[in-house]
């Protein structure tokens, strides 16, 4: 099935959770910004700006062209005194891309989203899981999630495209991850292939 434009119907249930929230918020008349970074989010930043929504997309992949779109390295992120195109922003979308921090990295990560977020934006966010495929034969399997950092198996690593460390998570290390960072956590949930997803408010 596609959507508007020939664009595919997102197929994950955080895309999902995000385009109900844009559409919740275009109802009541507001203009619409959003940042976007991680796996696939270049076809939801097409999807997002179609249905009207300002996209800033961070992405080290080729340039999307789209006037509603605009587009900068992921590097910028880094730096939280960037003047980011559309910011403050109502949403964000984060997929996968602080699995290759350790936990405190992550928190700090997050905690500087939230800040380009408006009061009462919403921070949206997948990692790995540790229930997952990965988690099998995963060095850190048992320690803390605060101490996990590793390669997964180079069977794993290969199915899913992994070259460096990562840190994996159960439901719970996310709802604290999203907690200390400072945010108000509104749901999280375990997807069925064990990754995890959540939202949380700027307050």
């Amino acid at each position: 099935m596609a959507s508007m434009g020939g664009i595919p119907e997102p197929t994950c249930e955080l895309e999902q959770w995000v385009l109900v929230e844009l559409a919740k918020r275009q109802r009541s008349g507001e203009s619409v910004s959003a940042l976007l970074i991680g796996i696939g989010t270049e076809t939801q930043a097409l999807r997002m700006a179609e249905a009207g929504a300002q996209v800033l997309l961070l992405s080290d992949r080729e340039a999307i062209s789209h006037h509603n779109v605009s587009q900068c390295p992921t590097a910028v992120l880094d730096d939280e005194a960037a003047a980011l195109p559309f910011a403050p922003f109502d949403i964000i979308l984060s997929q996968r891309n602080f699995s290759t921090l350790r936990y405190d990295a992550a928190r700090k990560a997050l905690r500087a989203c939230l800040r380009r977020l408006k009061i009462g934006g919403k921070l949206f966010v997948s990692l790995y899981g540790i229930h997952s495929d990965l988690g099998d034969n995963y060095p850190d399997g048992g320690k803390l999630v605060s101490d996990r950092l590793a390669l997964v198996s180079p069977e794993a690593g290969s199915r899913y495209g992994l070259t460096e460390p990562v840190c994996l998570y159960a439901e719970r290390n996310l709802f604290s991850l999203l907690m200390e960072a400072g945010g108000a956590v509104l749901k999280t949930s375990t997807s069925a292939l064990g990754h995890v997803r959540g939202v949380a408010a700027r307050i």
